[in-house]
């Protein structure tokens, strides 16, 4: 392990690399799932059910001379606490090195009906899981051969709305938006796959605060590929760059019902007509408050409740679906495969400048632009995981899309995915672009980064480290 000082923009960068040369090998891998589904006692309300389970899913790929870990997490994020708790046992037990990790979360917004953060109870069922699924999945290796490929899926869009002087999150169609899903696959001796790993830029937001459990459309992308292969395969689905991100359809139901309104027939009027947008700031959106104010479903709405719950879950199906056949197909008809790969490991931290608002006391959610004040260092990490010729780079926060299609575009390897919610949670909120930085989005004004470090920081640290694995 070697560290180094360095100075750039101001901000201080510590940087640590395994540095080991890699050695191609032939490949084994083997894939495992531990469910980490809250039993009804954690839940809110009454009301609130288990729409769809929650899972931990693991890919251990080994070449002989060292192995790589894959692991997707149906929760809203990786946090430090998870990490430490996990990573140092699953690199134990394993004999995987820690820096050849690659823990994400869906950032499924329905892990909990409590809002997105992970009580201590859940993060310990979690960190747990990730041991287990990691150890299981060692236990299964298997010869295999392993293959990329890419393809477009057209199901998100940008979600930074300017119309009409004002800033709201609503579908932007004209705004940056990455199609891009990427694959990487593990294929048995038989031709089934061992391990699938998608990744798609695209917030699951569907059920978020709707008192169901769900591990949203990307649990439905992995169950659609697992079912498909008779439940012989992993499939774990990572988040690309999906900081400014929804999906492009959203029913509307399910949010009325859930804040106490009764079942209304669908109309197609917008939610507010053309030229009544207000240009006043916004009150701040809390999770936590909204979350603690849900009321109870009575059973004078359950009915239209269950249905909005089931509409709802069309979509999610829909969208997951689409994923899961697009990634069998890029499996089929747009993979090359090697049987023997090396396998090597690097992580970076930097930090940012930081920020905090001055209406802290009483904070708009958008449309507004707060004013700042010096604040502490943001803390940021990245790495890239290298299994033969496919780079997996990984970023600890939530990006905009504009940055992770610069890294691919810049970087030395065609074959590069983007990872982000990965390997901890940075103190940053939102990573936004620099193009973005005048947006009074709920996004950027919240953001913890000053302008005109974070993209160029991120770029450059994980471009290194692609020249290093390369080595």
């Amino acid at each position: 392990m070697t560290m180094n000082r360095l100075s750039i923009m101001g901000a201080a960068m510590l940087v640590f690399v395994t540095a080991a040369t890699p050695q191609e090998r032939r490949l084994r891998a083997g894939a495992a799932k531990v469910d980490i589904t809250p039993p009804q006692s954690e839940l809110m309300l009454s009301s609130d059910f288990v729409h769809d389970p929650l899972f931990v899913r693991a890919i251990v790929v080994d070449n002989g001379a060292t192995c790589a870990v894959l692991v997707g997490l149906d929760i809203g994020g990786t946090d430090d606490a998870i990490m430490g708790a996990a990573l140092p046992r699953a690199a134990a037990s394993s004999k995987c090195p820690a820096d050849n990790f690659l823990i994400s979360a869906t950032h499924t917004h329905s892990a909990s009906t409590q809002g997105l953060g992970v009580a201590p109870a859940a993060a310990k069922r979690v960190a747990d899981a990730i041991v287990a699924a990691v150890d299981q999945a060692k236990s299964r290796l298997a010869p295999a051969r392993f293959g990329f490929g890419t393809t477009k899926v057209d199901l998100n869009v940008n979600r930074d709305l300017y119309a009409h002087q004002t800033w709201s999150q609503a579908p932007n169609p004209d705004g940056p938006s990455d199609k891009t899903l990427a694959v990487a696959a593990l294929i048995g001796e038989d031709n089934v796959p061992i391990g699938v790993y998608m990744n798609y830029g695209m917030h699951p937001i569907n059920f978020y605060l709707s008192g169901v459990i769900s591990a949203d459309f990307p649990g439905a992308a992995s169950r659609y590929v697992e079912r498909y292969f008779s439940e012989r395969t992993i499939a774990v689905f990572s988040q690309g760059t999906s900081g400014d991100q929804n999906p492009a359809l959203m029913a509307r139901a399910l949010t009325r019902i859930r804040n106490g309104e009764g079942a209304q027939v669908e109309t197609v009027t917008r939610n507010v007509p053309l030229g009544q947008e207000s240009t006043q700031p916004r009150p701040n959106f809390n999770p936590a408050a909204a979350a603690s104010s849900r009321p109870t479903i009575t059973s004078e709405h359950m009915a239209a409740y269950k249905e909005a719950i089931e509409r709802t879950n069309e979509l999610v199906t829909m969208e997951g679906s689409l994923i899961g056949a697009s990634a069998i197909e890029v499996m089929r008809d747009r993979m090359d495969y090697l049987s023997n790969a090396a396998i090597w490991g690097g992580q970076t931290k930097f930090t940012c400048a930081g920020r905090d608002r001055l209406d802290a006391a009483n904070p708009a959610r958008e449309n507004v632009f707060p004013g700042y004040k010096e604040g502490a260092d943001v803390n940021l990490k990245v790495g890239v995981l290298r299994i033969g010729d496919v780079d997996f780079a990984s970023i600890n926060g939530e990006v905009y899309s504009p940055i992770g299609m610069r890294l691919k575009a810049k970087a030395p390897s065609n074959k590069t995915i983007v990872v982000t919610l990965a390997n901890g949670r940075a103190n940053s909120g939102y990573i936004y672009s620099d193009d973005a930085y005048n947006h009074l989005s709920f996004q950027v004004i919240g953001s913890r980064l000053q302008p005109g470090c974070a993209e160029d920081k991120i770029t450059s640290n994980i471009i290194d480290l692609e020249r290093k694995s390369g080595q």
